[in-house]
């Protein structure tokens, strides 16, 4: 089975802590503009770092040379298509934590990570880096890191689920089997955020889960997107524009 099918988009729970967060952060987070109004609600937020800032990555655990390099350069992929900078350091201490020494893949979703306790890691990378799908896990948990939830679940995705099976798959895995809250959380609920920062629904998205044919209903299914599509890199310069030159 493939592992990004574990993987679990973490969110904190206080909507209004989150919410602050977010707009501390970064004040576009409370709204875009929309016919010359802005939308503010606790639901209808996003969790985007400040355009332009330097996000500080600790590798938390000492992971060996190979494996924070690769981790390094499949996070990388993303950095041609957003005005952010990554910098990788060794230690606790970071705006993203990685711990590797876990048998699971997640990651806290855009600014929750800075909502959690200092001591502890908002990225779990536990694939083997000879896994091969390595590089593709990586590079989907750290969309996430930057904001992007689960394409899967755009509200315009219309998924046939058969939703007794995709329970049942999760529920009798020997790894990591899943509650049928997870499923739902990770699977089958739309998300809601505000609609300026997703584009169409995108099957070829990076952050798409693979979808197997005996999960749905009819004759449905998606295989895992191995690259940022074309719509994925759209998405990012949306999020993280780049600034425009100053003219002398």
């Amino acid at each position: 089975m493939n592992q990004l099918m574990d993987c679990q988009l973490l969110q904190w729970p206080d909507d209004q802590a989150a919410y602050r967060t977010a707009i501390n952060e970064n004040p576009a987070n409370a709204g875009r503009s929309n016919g010359g109004r802005r939308k503010r609600s606790l639901i209808n937020y996003s969790k985007l770092w400040a355009n332009g800032r330097t996000l500080k990555i600790a590798f938390m655990d000492s992971p060996d040379a190979d494996r924070k390099r690769k981790i390094i350069a499949a996070a990388s992929r993303w950095l041609p298509f957003i005005n952010l900078k990554f910098d990788f350091v060794d230690g606790p201490q970071g705006d993203i934590r990685i711990a590797t020494r876990t048998g699971s893949n997640s990651s806290m979703l855009g600014t929750d990570a800075l909502l959690i306790h200092p001591d502890w890691p908002t990225m779990s990378l536990g694939v083997d880096p000879q896994d091969p799908d390595f590089d593709v896990i990586v590079t989907h948990e750290f969309g996430h890191a930057l904001g992007a939830m689960h394409e899967h679940q755009h509200p315009k995705a219309n998924i046939p689920w058969d939703k007794p099976k995709v329970y049942e798959f999760y529920a009798n895995r020997e790894m990591n089997p899943l509650t049928r809250e997870q499923v739902d959380v990770n699977l089958f609920e739309p998300f809601d955020t505000l609609e300026a920062i997703y584009t169409d629904y995108d099957r070829r998205s990076i952050m798409h889960h693979p979808v197997a044919n005996a999960l749905t209903l009819g004759d449905w299914e998606n295989p895992i997107n191995r690259k940022i599509s074309k719509k994925d890199k759209k998405m990012m310069r949306q999020l993280y524009p780049k600034q425009p030159r100053k003219i002398r």
